[in-house]
């Protein structure tokens, strides 16, 4: 066996092929030339050639060639009013998570089937001013129409009344405190006929469908209040959310928060009538104070 003159790859040269030796002059494969020349004598260079000089960038240049560090990735998109809405849902429904099995259930299976809507987000509400909303709740709240997000955020909205209307949601800006509001406005012919079905229908109703088999549904009435030409109060939500509907002639406006319990971070006292039957009102401490609250809010809202 011969190997090329004067010179080897590092570690010694690989084993001849099958049956032969290396021709003279070199190079076997893998060879390195000596003295830091070209290619070795004889030999060829890598397919495509080498690279033409200045294709390697100076030292802790990035590139696939250099050694130095990537570009730094720019920085994210500042989160708007929407994103922090869909944030505040998230950490609402987290929330939930520990309030029970059936309030769990509820919320988790509304977010599933409402993901489709989230992606038609809105702008500023037209039903009332973001300083009104401050003025009447305390603090500072980011004020918008709610647009898409209205569908996967109906677990944590208080849909009850006016469930189709056009919506704004308002949600502070201390994102640990969780307070909401919810402002829906309808106007139609129509008002006086739908004040009296959403007023039926927050009391409770039970239907006899026949063969033993009856149908009911919980209240969620409070009491009536003067506002308007008509009104009456809701019982808290799942997340303390309680409200009013006032009619205005043609006009209904319904506002429900949980600004008076200290938002989600805050769990107000339950308590249930156990006179009011099964179909009875599960009621909040704060119900009350939330009441006051959203017929004040009502008042300001076009």
């Amino acid at each position: 066996m011969s190997t090329p003159p004067g010179w080897q790859g590092p570690g010694g040269p690989p084993p001849p092929p099958p049956g032969g030796s290396y021709p003279s002059g070199g190079p076997y494969p893998g060879a390195y030339p000596p003295g830091g020349g070209p290619y070795p004598p004889g030999g060829h260079p890598p397919p495509g050639g080498y690279p033409p000089p200045g294709a390697y960038p100076p030292p802790g240049a990035g590139g696939p060639y250099g050694g130095g560090r990537p570009p730094a990735p720019p920085p994210p998109p500042r989160r708007g009013s929407t994103g922090r809405t869909v944030a505040i849902v998230l950490v609402v429904l987290v929330a939930l998570l520990g309030v029970g099995g059936y309030f769990a259930y509820r919320a988790v299976s509304g977010v599933v089937g409402g993901v489709s809507g989230l992606a038609a987000g809105g702008g500023g509400c037209p039903a009332v001013a973001t300083s009104d909303v401050d003025g009447v709740l305390g603090g500072s709240f980011d004020v918008i129409s709610m647009g898409g997000v209205a569908s996967i955020a109906a677990p944590v909205l208080d849909s009850r009344v006016l469930a189709d209307a056009p919506t704004c949601w308002a949600v502070d800006t201390d994102d640990s405190a969780g307070r909401l509001a919810r402002i829906a406005r309808y106007s139609g012919g129509d008002a006086v006929q739908r004040f009296a079905a959403e007023e039926t229908t927050a009391k409770g109703t039970s239907e006899d469908r026949g063969n033993g088999i009856t149908v009911s549904t919980s209240s969620y009435f409070n009491k009536p209040v003067q506002a308007g030409d008509q009104a009456f109060c809701t019982t808290g939500d799942m997340t303390g959310s309680a409200g009013a509907l006032v009619r205005r002639g043609d006009v209904l406006v319904y506002v429900s928060t949980n600004a008076a319990g200290g938002g989600v971070a805050g769990v107000p006292q339950l308590s249930v009538d156990p006179s009011e039957g099964p179909n009875g009102a599960i009621r909040f401490a704060t119900d009350d104070a939330n009441c006051d609250l959203a017929v004040r809010l009502a008042a300001t809202v076009k």
